[in-house]
């Protein structure tokens, strides 16, 4: 297991980079892709100024078709299914088996014992997510929101994360939906850190990933 702390999601995103580059595992994935991984991956982000740079990095690339902030923050905040994705994060949070997790649960729990270590939201459903046929599952598999020296801090546990391609996404529905959570308590965002059970970036993506690196903090 390994930690990687840092002010910005750029520098955190860079120095993860460069973390699974040198020092992860070589493999070849289910789909027989060339990986380098690193298991049980902690990254924290410190300050949430300039916390999408690295989802702008790449939705501004024009090698790839990569969604937008805008998309981003549908797919955890709106409660409808969105036709853009297999599944809808934010039709989990908020109505996971009709139980509203986010305005009927964490938010009530927090204004009631802000030291509460309970507050936390499931993606994965056991129901649908178990069947032997089904081809996508969540990524994303829980967050969890404490309030630690008045401040809103959260941690997000994602089974399977590409580090280079899908880590930019990842922290940014982290903080769109921390601050949902923390405007809802008047509590300023403190921390972001996402744990990853596999992290890892493919071999085509080797060359990009280096430029970013490259360009330092």
């Amino acid at each position: 297991m390994a930690e990687i702390k840092a002010k910005t999601a750029s520098e955190a995103w860079k120095k993860m980079l460069k973390f699974i580059m040198s020092e992860g595992d070589s493999y070849k994935d289910g789909r027989d892709k060339i990986c380098k991984e690193t298991i049980n991956l902690i990254v924290t982000v410190e300050n949430m100024a300039g916390i999408l740079a690295p989802l702008d990095s790449l939705s501004k690339s024009s090698k790839w078709v990569y969604p937008s902030a805008e998309e981003i923050k549908k797919s955890i905040l709106y409660k409808d299914n969105s036709s853009e994705y297999y599944y809808n994060y934010g039709k989990r949070a908020f109505y996971m088996d009709r139980i509203n997790q986010i305005d009927d649960y964490v938010i009530p729990l927090l204004k009631k014992s802000p030291m509460s270590k309970r507050a936390i939201v499931i993606f994965f459903a056991a129901k649908r997510d178990t069947l032997p046929l089904r081809k996508e599952i969540p990524g994303v598999i829980m967050i969890d929101f404490v309030i630690r020296n008045n401040k809103l801090c959260s941690t997000m546990v994602i089974r399977s994360n590409d580090m280079f391609y899908g880590w930019p996404a990842n922290i940014a529905q982290a903080y769109f939906l921390t601050k949902y959570v923390a405007d809802e308590l008047n509590y300023p965002i403190g921390t972001i850190t996402t744990f990853s059970n596999s992290a890892h970036i493919f071999e085509e993506q080797f060359d990009d990933i280096k430029k970013i690196v490259g360009k330092g903090k």
